[in-house]
């Protein structure tokens, strides 16, 4: 299954002379939060384990590991059982993410790169759905 592709942002509605790479930033933040989480999936961590720590330390950008290792698209394959189980309920069609990061983020979006986003804020967000119960975090 696939969550979100960044050329479905770049492709449609998007700011004029922006790169590409800033229709991936919401996708690729959240991706890293998973990582940073321990929900990485089984292909990224077999196949790229560096890239994925690099990822979680921050020394590679999430978007620049999205687009290289993903293409732009983030899918069930991105992910562990229990960051898919996650991600169904808060990036799916019903979920609340892009939601959360227009509030927070949307004077950035399509206009920024990563680094112009707060990390640790964002975490903060996310982290705040699954405390508060809206998200239920399972053990898989």
């Amino acid at each position: 299954m696939k969550y979100d592709d960044a050329s479905w942002h770049y492709g449609g509605d998007f700011p004029a002379g922006q790169p590409q790479e800033h229709g991936g930033t919401h996708i690729a933040l959240f991706l890293r939060w998973c990582f940073v989480k321990g929900w990485a999936g089984d292909l990224h961590v077999e196949e790229e384990p560096e890239a994925v720590v690099q990822v979680i330390n921050g020394e590679l950008s999430a978007t620049e590991f999205l687009f290289r290792y993903c293409d732009g698209k983030f899918t069930e394959e991105d992910l562990n059982d229990a960051g898919n189980e996650i991600a169904g309920q808060y990036y799916g069609s019903h979920g609340l993410y892009l939601q959360d990061y227009a509030d927070h983020f949307g004077n950035l979006m399509y206009v920024a790169p990563e680094s112009a986003h707060d990390f640790e804020e964002f975490s903060t967000i996310l982290n705040a759905r699954i405390n508060s119960g809206v998200l239920i975090e399972t053990e898989v």
